[in-house]
């Protein structure tokens, strides 16, 4: 009796982790950050009744079961590397420190916009083609630099002998090219928390998921960004399931 007394409601917080396999080797767990939700999804296609027709009230006899299937959804709102990587699908390298001796670039006017093959540069060193002595260009008169983003602009241009040619260092980066991953899928887990009711905790793990690329990449907007995920859950023989619910 004193069961009926308690408070099941549910209200879910927790973290979401990914592991990502691939050639059926399990890599490290992954933390993917903030979710503002996160949900299993149930359906079930191409069921078939049986009807009866000796009544006369032609009701069903019996049903198939059909086709079970589940997916995981997932909103998320940081931009951790990892977790980016399994949302858009992408190969990410790690661009190691270097230097540029020559890189040329066109120029014929002021205003000129040029990107740098790389970013995150320093000791910048600008000259012109000019073929007895290269003229050196001068920051502040002859061009403008945001190093950061490895992008220059042509402040003036009269007396420079095109193309110009740039010698730069340049520093570390991150480079993620989505929609290239070679990842066989990722397995889930859920450490979640409930926030009211009893209060008890919960383990939830899908063995074996199959993220699709989230919808949309958010670049510019004056609220937190969100990457919708969902990932087709498929079933694992060694488990004799899709997933399961621990309760704690």
């Amino acid at each position: 009796m004193a069961d009926k007394q308690q408070s099941h409601a549910f209200i879910g917080n927790g973290k979401v982790y990914f592991t990502a396999v691939k050639n059926g080797v399990e890599g490290k767990p992954f933390w993917v950050g903030v979710a503002s939700a996160a949900a299993f999804n149930h359906s079930v296609e191409n069921e078939s009744e049986l009807k009866e027709y000796h009544s006369g009230k032609n009701q069903t006899w019996d049903k198939s079961e059909g086709d079970k299937s589940a997916t995981f959804s997932l909103t998320l709102n940081e931009r951790r590397v990892e977790a980016m990587q399994a949302a858009l699908q992408a190969k990410v390298t790690e661009v190691t420190t270097g230097t540029v001796s020559a890189e040329e670039h066109e120029v014929d006017a002021i205003g000129d916009i040029l990107f740098l093959k790389h970013k995150n540069v320093s000791d910048v060193v600008i000259t012109d083609s000019t073929t007895a002595t290269p003229l050196a260009l001068v920051e502040g008169i002859d061009y403008t630099i945001d190093e950061k983003y490895g992008t220059l602009e042509m402040t003036h241009v009269q007396t420079i002998t095109s193309p110009i040619k740039v010698a730069y260092s340049y520093g570390t980066a991150t480079v993620m090219k989505p929609m290239t991953d070679d990842v066989d899928y990722y397995r889930i887990r859920v450490n979640g928390l409930n926030k009211v009711g009893q209060k008890d905790k919960q383990v939830v793990t899908a063995y074996r998921a199959k993220l699709s690329p989230a919808d949309a990449y958010d670049l510019i907007g004056d609220d937190f960004s969100e990457m919708e995920l969902e990932a087709d859950l498929m079933y694992d023989e060694a488990e004799e399931a899709m997933y399961e619910i621990v309760k704690l």
